[in-house]
């Protein structure tokens, strides 16, 4: 078919068809009688595929990157969905900053005042939003570095192993590939080494996975200084959330209740983070 019936199918101008062909994210035939662009099923079905990502705010680029196969679609999307959550705190501040503007003219407001003290508030947000991302990151990091699971069966032969393992991934949608079975298997997770053993106790059989060079994998565009100063910073807070929770409740008991009334919201905010960075940790997997 030719362009303007591609328009009619796909419901994309032809001139945003062509600059997504400009953009290499489409190829069409020739005619080789007239040299017009030809249209084929698959054309129109990628055509498709692009105005779905586009609607979803998804840079051209990297849908170029997706349709040509260089990364997935879960890493993809969940890539898409952190740049619209950060467009959204940003919307949600500026939000925030037209209720302080309270002048009813141009004329009475003071434009360096404003202009001051949004670089002042873009400036603390940014220090602290860069904080909380790199905090999460090295979560996600340090969880992909080993994990446990409860298999259905004791993994007594390589065969039941390797079975359990490709369990585990279909019901996490991992993407694991077996490359050496055994009763100590190895296996990559997109791309990241893994190795696997068990061990055996009153509630059945554990399977322990724990990357095989976790000194390689660190969060991208993260310096390995700064790593490792924020996961100290991850250790120390779950070694001294117990402690600091026990002390306020020995305090409460003593008729001291502030210390336990400030904590424990902390304390359940903080919990609650992590179960959710957990919980996410398997599409995070997929930015690899």
């Amino acid at each position: 078919m030719g362009i303007k019936e591609a328009e009619e199918a796909t419901g994309i101008s032809r001139q945003n068809i062509r600059f997504y062909e400009r953009q290499g994210l489409l190829h069409p035939a020739r005619n080789k009688n007239n040299s017009y662009r030809e249209y084929t099923e698959e054309d129109i079905l990628r055509l498709k595929e692009i105005r779905l990502l586009r609607k979803l705010g998804m840079p051209v680029e990297e849908i170029r990157r997706l349709l040509d196969g260089e990364t997935q679609l879960q890493p993809a999307l969940a890539e898409q969905e952190r740049r619209l959550e950060a467009e959204a705190e940003k919307l949600k501040a500026c939000c925030r900053f037209c209720r302080k503007i309270h002048e009813s003219s141009l004329k009475e407001m003071d434009v360096d005042q404003y202009l001051n003290q949004m670089e002042e508030e873009e400036k603390k947000g940014a220090v602290f939003a860069k904080f909380i991302e790199d905090y999460k990151n090295v979560t996600i990091s340090e969880a992909r570095r080993s994990f446990d699971f409860k298999p259905d069966t004791m993994c007594m032969t390589p065969e039941e192993f390797t079975m359990e393992l490709c369990k585990y991934a279909e019901q996490n949608h991992l993407d694991l590939v077996i490359t050496k079975e055994g009763l100590l298997p190895e296996f990559t997770i997109y791309g990241i080494e893994y190795t696997a053993s068990r061990s055996f106790g009153r509630f059945g059989a554990t399977v322990h996975c724990v990357m095989k060079h976790p000194e390689d994998y660190m969060p991208p565009e993260m310096s390995e200084k700064r790593y490792k100063r924020i996961r100290r910073i991850c250790q120390i807070c779950n070694l001294c959330l117990l402690p600091v929770i026990f002390i306020c409740m020995i305090l409460a008991g003593e008729g001291i209740w502030l210390p336990l009334v400030l904590c424990l919201p902390a304390a359940v905010v903080y919990i609650g983070v992590q179960i959710w960075w957990v919980q996410k940790k398997n599409d995070k997997y997929r930015d690899s």
